[in-house]
């Protein structure tokens, strides 16, 4: 019995060994396909952690990680591999808290701070080895990107005039960006530990594996109090020394993107309320994220939800059997 347990051990272990590697190469070498698939590196590390436990996922994923790393090395393409390294451990530190049972809004606050600081670090890294600041660095790429933009909207036909408007303005625009890049950073982490805690809740059920319960997410709001620090932020816009307002503009930004994520809830509130086929509420989320008016309609109906309670639910507090 015992020999029949560890060669079937043996044989899931190696079979979810082959299959990380596989996730890694895949994320690391395939150009365009292959950033989707970086992106969502933390639903099979979830996987692993419910089916095999801290120590056998974690023990998984370093020589999984070690594989890829002098594979990717003899082909000159280990250049992604930090990123495999931290999106992996993104994957264990969300694993953990899911095990801790803590609340949605711990778990991304948690998973957030741990991957904000070695992405930093690692910015900071390569700002040193070019022998540049780490601003310059981020605007130098943003200028870049901008520049690609620029040729893609020349070969899609859009009018001289705004290829020209924005082609002058570049490093206006990529100062802009950079004042705000922090924020822009956290936010990106934000929406990627969410979009993951969503799809690998979905995952696990199918599984069968344990999954969380985060409720329905329809009702979520923000703290009440968060409004506050929406105004002291904007305050701290008006002062005429730089630093606070760089600290306004940034704490501005990032609550902004919560009160977005409320909107979101009762959009999909009164979806769920609707008989929409669900074609078509697809298509109301994609028009919410495509055009920036409707995204700003949306943040700031999360925001005055506040005064208008638009789901009533201090109604439901208040009359909790109704």
């Amino acid at each position: 019995m015992e020999k029949q347990k560890s060669s079937s051990f043996d044989h899931n272990f190696y079979r979810d060994l082959a299959l990380a590697t596989l996730v890694f190469f895949l994320a690391a070498l395939i150009p365009l396909v292959g950033a989707v698939i970086m992106f969502f590196i933390p639903l099979p590390v979830l996987y692993f952690y419910a089916k095999n436990g801290r120590l056998k996922c974690l023990v998984l994923l370093v020589l999984a990680l070690l594989l890829s790393f002098a594979v990717l090395t003899r082909l000159n393409a280990n250049g992604t591999w930090p990123l495999l390294a931290a999106f992996a451990a993104l994957g264990v530190v969300i694993a953990e808290c899911l095990k801790r049972n803590y609340s949605l809004e711990k778990i991304i606050l948690s998973s957030v701070a741990a991957l904000f600081t070695p992405g930093a670090s690692l910015i900071c890294y390569h700002a040193l080895q070019r022998g540049e600041t780490p601003w310059h660095l981020v605007q130098t790429y943003i200028e870049k990107q901008l520049k690609f933009s620029v040729s893609l909207y020349a070969g899609w036909n859009v009018a001289t005039e705004q290829i020209n408007a924005i082609k002058d303005n570049i490093p206006a625009i990529a100062a802009s960006i950079t004042e705000i890049f922090p924020a822009l950073f956290l936010i990106a982490l934000m929406f990627l530990v969410w979009a993951n805690l969503l799809a690998g809740r979905a995952m696990l059920k199918k599984c069968g594996l344990p999954a969380p319960d985060f409720g329905d997410l329809s009702y979520w709001k923000p703290p009440e109090k968060m409004v506050w620090y929406l105004i002291g932020a904007g305050a701290m816009i008006l002062l005429p020394d730089n630093v606070t307002s760089f600290i306004g503009w940034n704490t501005v930004v990032v609550i902004s993107a919560i009160y977005l994520l409320a909107g979101l809830a009762i959009v999909s509130f009164f979806l769920k309320k609707s008989t929409l086929p669900a074609g078509f509420r697809y298509v109301i989320y994609f028009l919410i994220f495509a055009q920036q008016m409707v995204t700003l309609l949306v943040a700031a109906a999360g925001l005055f939800d506040l005064w208008a309670d638009f789901r009533k639910l201090n109604k439901r507090l208040e009359n909790p059997i109704v």
